[in-house]
């Protein structure tokens, strides 16, 4: 019934029809009625309404309620008018009980007709309802199915057609072990009664082959029992979707992200440990990410996201706007006792400026660049010295001799009795520049020339002593005062006389340093770590802060009648012995040098 009865709609319910084809149904009906009446002949009062009141009906259900009204209208004066004796048409003698036999058909008709056009309206909603569920299920492309409680298919739709390749006609009124193998079968009867037994909802997951191509597919099945408002079960609802593609691509996605996750990682070390100091920073100057070098170039081992760089690095306002104008800028910072060369890249767009900094601590190399400028500089030192010994020694075998002999002349002519006074005076200064040379000639030789240490215990104040008695009369004439504070036992291991030379040189320097007079202090105290530390010390005018790393090259000097070669032999011997000298200055305030020298392991007698 309920397949034929969706056939016969277009007979039963006509209400689409035009209002001519619903007149005629009237007419036709009533007029069918009428003669039917008369076949029947005369009879009691309710009889022709009961013959009215099919075609009454009729109209209804193939017009609609007017036209039911309309065949209930003509049926009642045609039963009236022409078949209630003795009355005819002609006749309209009133009578109450055809009065009232009309006002009940009347009614009567209004019900019947009322009632036929709301089933047909309850009809037309329910019809387009299944209308959109079943086009709903049929476009959906998850495989549906409905069976009763014992399991046979009462509905599917074409997506089982499609999937299993079974006609719905095959489908419907079996079971499961009637169309799929026994495996399968007895997957989903159990299915099935797992959902039945949680009263709920039951999914799961299977691999099925797909009969339209052989391919195999994974299926996510719902089974879910279906029940009435009062609880009872009338069937079991199945989906299945095919999430064999997204099932590829979730591993597919698990498998990206642990790739990333094992790429992030690594960059995460890379970036923690590296050697440099990375850091990234906002528009605003905020430090939006740094790593573990770069926190300890700041300083800090906190999260400084929200701390600005400035705070450390108050030079960095400069930095960012020449990285700004020209894309990226590099810059040697000086902070916290540490030399720092930052490589800055802007990037972002205007707006949105934000600087990747790269941070290195090249103190270290500065440090020993600054080591192999000195050491190229002593290189080149002792390239000097080694051309200057061989020119000492020719200089001093070409001008020694002549130089005595010249001394030898001067000094006899002096005692010659007729010279005059000016003579004598310009003998005596001849002989004073022969001494000056022959002094020159000697520290060049000393300078140049490899001499051979003898050290041996020398006590420290009979060397002093010795080199007073020499200089005590240009101190006098300089108005120079001399300190002297001397441990009386002191004594060092050294070259007698190449100490000597050493303390004279820097006695004699500071002499001239002190033009004007001044004060000379000499010390000397035993240092257990360092040995004998001797201090000379003036209040000269000191030392320039430019000047002060070159004392010790040769021929530098400041006098201009200076050789330029005391300190750079003092400097000499001084590393022959093993010994070390430094020097404090301070222009204005003079000078300090100190010898650290080694102290002589036995005491010599008083």
């Amino acid at each position: 019934m309920g397949r034929i009865l969706p056939k016969m709609e277009g007979i039963l319910f006509p209400v689409h029809r035009s209002f001519i084809y619903r007149l005629g149904i009237v007419l036709s009906l009533v007029t069918v009625a009428f003669v039917v009446r008369r076949l029947i002949g005369p009879a009691e009062l309710g009889v022709p309404f009961l013959t009215f009141f099919p075609a009454a009906a009729i109209s209804a259900v193939f017009g609609g309620f007017w036209a039911g009204m309309l065949a209930t209208a003509l049926g009642s004066t045609a039963a009236t008018y022409f078949f209630i004796p003795p009355y005819s048409i002609f006749s309209f003698e009133f009578r109450y009980e055809t009065v009232f036999g009309n006002i009940v058909y009347l009614l009567d008709e209004i019900v019947v007709c009322s009632a036929i056009a709301a089933l047909h309206r309850f009809y037309r909603i329910t019809k387009d309802q299944n209308a959109e569920l079943k086009t709903l299920i049929q476009t959906i492309p998850d495989l549906i199915w409905l069976k009763n409680p014992d399991g046979v298919y009462l509905e599917c739709n074409p997506a089982i057609e499609r999937f299993y390749g079974l006609h719905r006609d095959a489908v419907i009124g079996r079971t499961s072990r009637d169309l799929f193998s026994e495996r399968v079968a007895e997957s989903i009867h159990r299915q099935d009664q797992e959902a039945l037994a949680a009263d709920g909802p039951r999914t799961t997951e299977g691999w099925v082959v797909r009969a339209s191509d052989g391919y195999h597919v994974l299926l996510e099945t719902t089974t879910t029992p279906m029940r009435t408002a009062d609880g009872t079960l009338i069937g079991v609802l199945g989906l299945a979707r095919d999430i064999t593609e997204r099932r590829r691509l979730e591993d597919e996605v698990r498998s990206r992200t642990v790739e990333l996750e094992q790429e992030r990682a690594f960059l995460t070390a890379i970036f923690e440990h590296t050697g440099d100091g990375i850091l990234a920073v906002n528009s605003e100057g905020c430090i939006a990410l740094a790593n573990q070098e770069a926190r300890r170039l700041l300083g800090t081992s906190e999260d400084n996201g929200s701390r600005r760089l400035a705070e450390f690095w108050p030079e960095w306002p400069v930095i960012a706007a020449a990285a700004a104008d020209r894309g990226e800028a590099r810059h040697d910072l000086d902070t916290a006792g540490r030399v720092l060369a930052l490589s800055v890249t802007r990037t972002g767009e205007l707006g949105e400026t934000r600087y990747v900094i790269v941070a290195r601590d090249v103190s270290e190399e500065h440090r020993l660049a600054d080591e192999r400028r000195e050491l190229d500089r002593q290189m080149f030192q002792m390239e000097n010295m080694a051309t200057l010994g061989e020119l000492a020694m020719g200089v001093a075998h070409e001008i020694g001799n002549p130089l005595a002999g010249m001394k030898a002349v001067a000094q006899s002519l002096q005692y010659e009795d007729d010279l005059s006074a000016d003579t004598r005076e310009a003998l005596r200064r001849l002989e004073a520049e022969i001494d000056r040379l022959g002094d020159f000639l000697r520290s060049f030789h000393g300078f140049a020339a490899p001499q051979r240490t003898h050290p041996v215990a020398c006590r420290l104040r009979d060397i002093v002593d010795d080199i007073l008695f020499w200089i005590r009369k240009e101190a006098i004439s300089h108005d120079v005062a001399i300190g002297l504070s001397i441990e009386h036992d002191l004594s060092v291991r050294a070259d007698p006389n190449q100490i000597k030379q050493v303390l004279l040189n820097l006695v004699v320097n500071a002499i001239h340093a002190m033009p004007e007079g001044g004060a000379l202090r000499i010390a000397a105290t035993h240092d257990s770590d360092l040995g004998v530390r001797i201090e000379v010390a003036d209040t000269g005018g000191g030392i320039a802060a430019e000047v002060l790393p070159r004392i010790f090259d040769p021929f530098f000097t400041t006098r201009t009648s200076g050789s330029g070669l005391g300190l750079a032999v003092v400097k000499k011997i001084v590393d022959e012995h093993g010994a070390r000298i430094e020097v404090q200055s301070q222009v204005g305030h003079g000078s300090c040098f100190t010898l650290n020298w080694p102290v002589a392991s036995t005491g010599l007698p008083v």
